[in-house]
């Protein structure tokens, strides 16, 4: 295979995130822009990874950036708590923003591939919700090195934390086109690549599992 080290693998990225976007596009067209078009089971579901991922700090007053936002539920989920905060959102597909635009009028959406490329601007918060989740033909060590890049480049985007989550391996059913994670490895990860400021939720009642990661400690 011609090219480089790098080359390669950011063609086998691209090569993932096509099929993940065509997978995500079918969901969207035969639910429209509900929970279930987001791939979600339920609303309950989503809202309630929502509020887990947005306990990554007070987000009253900052910007807010969400990767993968579908058609934008999670604005409509700040708005109903009250929470400030300046959001923004991208997505790969661009039927998802264009869904996204029509139901949050003067909200920025934005078509991208927020994980190609230098940080080209940054954000108080990023968040990442499900878009780790389904990682179809890929093999475990494939979509394992594409989360650690994405998680790298979302890093770099930021200037107070990140809050994303992820299948957890604690379970004793698996479904092949999921992708479960050890908590463990994962924070070994954050800690030794990102920051070494790193906060672990296992503690809702579904399979997966939310890490905060800060560029400084939250603690006071």
């Amino acid at each position: 295979m011609p090219g480089s080290k790098t080359e390669r693998r950011d063609a086998v990225d691209r090569d993932l995130r096509r099929s993940v976007l065509a997978h995500y596009e079918r969901q969207l067209e035969e639910h429209g822009a509900t929970a279930r078009g987001m791939d979600w089971k339920d609303e309950a579901s989503q809202r309630l990874r929502f509020r887990v991922l947005c306990d990554v700090c007070e987000l009253d007053g900052l910007s807010v950036h969400e990767i993968g936002a579908g058609a934008g539920h999670l604005v409509d989920y700040l708005v109903e708590r009250g929470v400030d905060a300046h959001y923004a959102g991208s997505d790969l597909s661009l039927h998802m923003v264009e869904a996204a635009s029509q139901l949050h009028p003067g909200v920025s959406f934005e078509q991208r591939d927020a994980f190609a490329g230098d940080a080209d601007a940054l954000h108080d918060v990023v968040i990442c919700s499900g878009l780790f989740h389904v990682k179809l033909a890929a093999s475990d060590d494939e979509w394992r090195g594409f989360v650690e890049r994405a998680l790298t480049r979302m890093f770099a985007m930021c200037r107070v934390a990140i809050a994303f989550n992820l299948m957890t391996d604690q379970v004793d059913y698996r479904t092949p086109d999921l992708y479960h994670s050890n908590p463990g490895q994962m924070i070994d990860f954050c800690r030794e690549r990102l920051s070494r400021y790193v906060t672990l939720r296992h503690d809702y009642p579904l399979h997966e599992y939310t890490l905060y990661v800060h560029r400084q400690s939250p603690v006071a």
